[in-house]
């Protein structure tokens, strides 16, 4: 494996940790994959990259990251390219109010998640949020 395998692979453990899931809350949420500690930058508004790890090195990645990037692009097994994230993550998260675990102005976890947990921001805490959250008091 490459110096340049190496740091994407790393790159890639260290980034993937939330997915897309249906919610309790509203819609579709955004979890966590593993436990996250708190304080712990979540790069939620990343925008995509394309990456290339070959199928052989799969085993490299996170049990967790390799699973994932597979559901979302099964061609990797024949050598494609894949982009992460698919999604801006921030885009899919649900109002917590004062119960809220994320802080989108740091992109930091407020509190210590545990896998499965929804990661929910305070819509209150963006400029101007009456205007669009009409139904937020």
């Amino acid at each position: 494996m490459t110096e340049n395998q190496d740091y994407t692979i790393a790159k890639l453990n260290t980034l993937v940790k939330l997915r897309l899931a249906p919610s309790k809350i509203h819609g579709v949420g955004v979890f966590a994959m593993r436990e996250i500690p708190k304080g712990t930058k979540l790069y939620a508004d990343n925008m995509p990259e394309v990456y290339h790890v070959p199928y052989s090195n799969f085993n490299k990645l996170f049990p967790d990251v390799a699973d994932l990037l597979l559901e979302r692009w099964p061609q990797i097994v024949n050598g494609s390219n894949f982009i992460y994230p698919d999604a801006r993550m921030i885009a899919y998260m649900n109002h917590g109010g004062d119960e809220s675990n994320y802080d989108a102005e740091t992109d930091t976890l407020l509190l210590t998640v545990d896998k499965g947990e929804e990661i929910t921001e305070d819509y209150r805490k963006i400029l101007n949020y009456q205007k669009v959250y009409t139904w937020l008091k």
